[in-house]
């Protein structure tokens, strides 16, 4: 049954030897995780780790994201909800119990055109998820710094931050740039 709209999921396939359930109505798809496993198995796919949060994330689909609480279709458990990309309104739900994954409407396409579509349990982890946060936070902290500073005069502390930072005696250049007079005893 959809988590959406509570009518009948029918069988397709996604990509070759990769069985899933699509709601005819909203569209979604749910993928078991046995099913998403064994195909994973036999996929070329890079590692995780080597992920670019830099690299531009495009959605190349219309996405209609839930903002509901939903429930498994498999076992009837709630599904977590899970943020896939940093400053990305772009969500997939997950099943802590059964593993299952819920797709909203052109959520799978979208992370086909990705290519991340091999590599979807990473989302799910404590080590994602901490990045990504990481990632919003010096997202936000990047665009204040640059509201506040101006584009010239933020690249210049930056380089000068860098080169501090590098330096073997950053921490006494740094002390005497911040003293109001360095030359009073």
């Amino acid at each position: 049954m959809c988590p959406i709209c509570h009518t009948q999921l029918n069988q397709t396939v996604l990509v070759p030897d990769l069985p899933a359930y699509k709601c005819s109505n909203c569209e979604g798809i749910w993928i078991s995780a046995n099913e998403y496993f064994a195909w994973q198995q036999n996929e070329t796919r890079s590692a995780w780790q080597s992920v670019d949060f830099t690299m531009s994330f495009e959605i190349p689909f219309p996405v209609s994201d839930n903002d509901r609480a939903i429930l498994c279709p498999d076992c009837g458990r709630l599904l977590r909800r899970y943020r896939i990309w940093p400053n990305i309104q772009f969500n997939l739900d997950r099943c802590s119990h059964c593993n299952g994954i819920w797709f909203d409407r052109n959520e799978w396409q979208t992370l086909q055109a990705q290519n991340l579509h091999t590599t979807i349990n990473m989302f799910f982890t404590e080590t994602w998820q901490k990045q990504l946060r990481g990632e919003e936070i010096y997202s936000r902290f990047d665009k204040m710094y640059l509201a506040l500073f101006g584009q010239d005069d933020y690249q210049k502390i930056k380089e000068v931050r860098l080169w501090l930072n590098l330096h073997p005696n950053g921490s006494r250049l740094l002390a005497f740039l911040t003293d109001r007079d360095p030359y009073k005893g």
